[in-house]
């Protein structure tokens, strides 16, 4: 009998552990929609919809692209807090000459935050 109050008693908590790091790890996850063709780093990414994961580093952050099970890039970037929350994730453009585009940001739903990339 006290073994299986032990049992639960470590449960619980291990339980509530699994529970908050799989939030945190969350936090640092989001579904885009790039609208267009882009490229980021000298990767192409196709127009469709991506999984990015960041790992921060100061001052920097190691940013992977997954279309489904598929990590397609994995490329540096920078986290900022910009001070005002975004109502959805976007994907920030430049246009170049040739009607090429690269992406320079990704702003995040429900944050302030948004992630650089400098070409």
């Amino acid at each position: 009998m006290k073994l299986k109050k032990i049992v639960g008693v470590m449960i619980v908590p291990m339980a509530l552990m699994a529970v908050v790091s799989a939030g945190a790890k969350e936090k640092n996850s989001a579904k885009v929609l790039f609208a267009y063709d882009a490229t980021l780093a000298g990767t192409h990414l196709a127009s469709g919809s991506y999984r990015l994961q960041w790992e921060t580093h100061s001052p920097g952050a190691t940013v992977t692209f997954q279309q489904g099970d598929k990590v397609v890039a994995s490329v540096e970037g920078k986290v900022v807090d910009r001070g005002t929350k975004y109502s959805m994730n976007e994907v920030i453009y430049d246009q170049k000459p040739d009607g090429s585009q690269t992406i320079l940001e990704i702003r995040l739903k429900g944050s302030s935050k948004v992630i650089i990339f400098n070409e």
